[in-house]
């Protein structure tokens, strides 16, 4: 259809597509994501259940980290490496979890197809305020869903 996208960035969304399917399956569907939602929503009574609590943290924020460097190290092909890199895009990732909803996988990945083709688009064909429109749908959508579009009250 005249369209044609880099073999790598189709090799991207693969990737990302299928790590956020594996980590909505997992903490949705395992011992190991109800103890971590468990915690979350209440570290005194997960305790009293017997849950580790602090092993949980502690492996979790290992595999955010983990996913962290998985992220930086696949899109350095793309968005190159410089000393200020991680405070480059450091804004476009608290806007989507913010947009998202905290504790939501799934409503940052929507956020983030949102708001990359609202901002790409807008720049595209609107180039006179195309870098502003991510900032108006935030506010638009936060307007309208204060906790975020999938965020828990």
């Amino acid at each position: 259809m005249g369209v044609t996208f880099g073999a790598y960035r189709l090799f991207l969304v693969g990737i990302g597509l299928s790590i956020t399917l594996l980590l909505a399956l997992t903490l949705e569907y395992t011992r190991f994501g109800a103890q971590v939602r468990a915690a979350v929503d209440n570290q005194r009574m997960a305790r009293g259940l017997g849950i580790n609590v602090d092993v949980a943290f502690a492996i979790t924020f290992a595999l955010g980290s983990g996913l962290a460097g998985l992220g930086g190290a696949l899109a350095i092909e793309i968005v190159g490496l410089d000393p200020a890199f991680a405070f480059t895009y450091l804004v476009y990732v608290l806007i989507v979890v913010a947009v998202g909803g905290l504790g939501s996988i799934g409503g940052s990945f929507a956020a983030a197809v949102l708001l990359g083709i609202t901002d790409i688009a807008g720049k595209y064909y609107v180039p006179e305020v195309g870098a502003f429109l991510i900032y108006l749908t935030m506010v638009v959508l936060l307007m309208w869903r204060p906790a975020g579009l999938f965020g828990r009250r």
